[in-house]
């Protein structure tokens, strides 16, 4: 809820000041399944592996073939150096774009085998840890309008404003893998998983507005919102593998809550020559909660010669909106009367992920790989809420790579890049008021530098 100060606010918005509310572009991508993937081999063929993974990042793309699996040496994969852009093109009006950036350097898996041989020979235990989703935004963008600019019925002279938002999240997980082999073409396992978040976000817009009789009017408006909250998860796994041809699947469960905390922040402010408002204050120790959603996947791969096709899809079901994190009723200083209940509530809506990928052995210590990959925004058009941001544009990323051996030892090279656009709507609607042609446009591009290492290769 926001503070409603009378006809002198109406008119600002109607300035164009009402453009520094609606841009909250959603730059973060915990929208998007499929960003991260886990494993050496398996990120070069672009997570398509759910019915083809032969080494340990089988413990999250597909338990039930870790039993089968060849090449169970520990490893470790990472981007050694990711670029992504994320720019809202004329998000601040024709030819100001308002834009985010962001790199680093992060392990996305570390696993290995804590005993094979179990029951009889035919069990393995494992463990791993991932990254499964994180990043962070920093955006920031500038309106000025000018007399010739302003409509001349707001009755005002010049409009100055700016907004900024920055945050962060990360999805950490952490499991035991259990894979049992039937037999020498059947594998059946699962994973437990503990899943920890963490999120902070904050939005703050400025704005200062000179009336054409001299008066003027300053505004603020800051929200923030930060929290941890603990969950668990289990993916349960099936595989197969009959001469050239293998086969997957692998069901994941919605998450279980089991504890979180967080605090909210608002403050909002007007101050005219006829007019005071202000709203403030903190609330800290509320319960949190985050949800990720049951996904069903499957995947099969064919050996040809020196070459192996790879293909997986996976589906991943709706989240119905609910509250992340709410804060008690928090009333205005002035006017007395004023109110609003500070909250973050959220959904998205299905969707279906798939990929295809070509892996070639040019020796036994030599093979090179291409990957395609589908990695659809949960943010569709049904969804309504989604107050801690998300990027709602369809991804496409393509990845080429080596790896190679060395001893005991496999390291992999390789370099990826994703793309992708979609209109802004809530923008363009607000900004076509005043030019019906105009369009806002959300445009992603990624680049990734990929290497990872395997010790203990047989």
């Amino acid at each position: 809820m926001t503070l409603r100060f009378g006809p002198c606010l109406t008119a600002l918005l109607v300035a164009g000041a009402r453009l520094l509310s609606v841009t909250a572009p959603a730059v973060a991508q915990d929208s998007h399944y499929w960003t991260q993937q886990f494993g050496p081999r398996s990120t070069l063929l672009g997570g398509a592996v759910i019915g083809s993974v032969d080494d340990v990042s089988g413990t999250f793309y597909n338990p039930g073939a870790l039993a089968l699996a060849t090449d169970l040496a520990f490893a470790v994969s990472t981007s050694v150096f990711g670029f992504t852009t994320v720019t809202v093109e004329d998000g601040g009006g024709a030819n100001v774009d308002l834009g985010t950036t962001k790199s680093g350097l992060m392990p996305s898996l570390v696993a290995g085998t804590i005993k094979r041989g179990m029951f009889g020979g035919a069990g393995v235990l494992a463990y791993s840890a991932i990254n499964r989703s994180r990043g962070r935004q920093n955006l920031r963008g500038a309106v000025f309008l000018t007399s010739d600019d302003v409509p001349p019925e707001s009755d005002l002279q010049d409009v100055a404003g700016g907004v900024e938002f920055t945050g962060q999240y990360n999805d950490f997980w952490a499991g035991l893998t259990y894979s049992h082999a039937l037999g020498n073409h059947v594998g059946l396992g699962v994973t437990w998983y503990g899943a920890f978040r963490s999120q902070n976000r904050a939005r703050r817009s400025t704005a200062l507005f000179a009336g054409t009789d001299g008066s003027g009017l300053s505004a603020v408006d800051d929200r923030s919102v930060e929290y941890s909250a603990l969950r668990t998860l289990f993916s349960f796994g099936g595989y197969f593998g009959v001469g050239a041809i293998t086969g997957g699947r692998k069901v994941t469960t919605s998450s279980i809550h089991l504890t979180g905390s967080g605090q909210l922040g608002v403050a909002e402010s007007t101050i005219g020559t006829d007019t005071t408002a202000f709203l403030a204050g903190i609330q800290t120790d509320l319960p949190a909660e985050y949800r990720s959603p049951l996904s069903v996947a499957g995947g099969m791969a064919w050996s040809f010669g020196s070459a192996r096709l790879h293909g997986s899809l996976e589906w991943f079901d709706a989240i119905d909106p609910y509250v992340v994190i709410q804060g008690d009723s928090l009333y205005a200083q002035v006017p007395d009367g004023e109110g609003m209940v500070p909250e973050a509530v959220t959904e998205q809506s299905d969707i279906l992920n798939w990929g295809l990928a070509l892996e070639y052995a040019f020796s036994e210590a030599l093979s090179g790989y291409l990957s395609f990959r589908q990695d659809n925004s949960a943010l569709g058009e049904d969804v309504e809420r989604n107050d801690l941001s998300g990027l709602p544009v369809d991804i496409r990323n393509l990845t080429l790579g080596t790896d190679f051996a060395f001893r005991s030892a496999r390291l992999t090279l390789g370099i990826g890049y994703g793309w992708g656009s979609e209109t802004a709507q809530g923008l363009t609607e607000v900004l076509r008021e005043e030019d019906p042609d105009f369009e806002a446009t959300y445009a992603y591009r990624n680049i990734n530098l990929l290497f990872g290492f395997e010790i203990g290769v047989d």
